[in-house]
């Protein structure tokens, strides 16, 4: 019961399994195999902590976007690599210097 499909054709998937079955031993439906990047191992792991509300976002977040919460978590993680980290010290100064002018603008507004 062979039959071709042409190109631009609908088959239904068991029209399209019967031509692949057919076809299985076709050398030219076969390229050579192309190799693969295997991926790191990750053989280190890192505890955290989180509380009970904090634990739920991760989930939700992660059950959003399709993740364990553990991949969830590593990806956020590596992503945040990737970024400037917070200079704490510099971000101390704006603050004590915002508290000032609000500080000012209310002593201002007072008299």
């Amino acid at each position: 019961m062979s039959r071709s499909i042409r190109r631009g054709e609908q088959a239904s998937e068991a029209e399209l399994a019967e031509v692949y079955f057919e076809r299985r031993h076709e050398d030219s439906d076969w390229h050579e195999p192309e190799a693969i990047e295997k991926p790191a191992r990750l053989d280190v792991t890192l505890s955290v902590r989180f509380t009970r509300e904090e634990l739920e976002a991760v989930r939700s977040a992660a059950e959003r976007a399709g993740l364990k919460p553990t991949a969830f978590i590593r990806q956020a993680a590596v992503e945040a690599l990737a970024q400037a980290p917070v200079d704490r010290a510099r971000l101390e100064r704006d603050l004590a210097s915002a508290l000032e002018l609000m500080q000012d603008a209310q002593r201002a507004l007072a008299s």
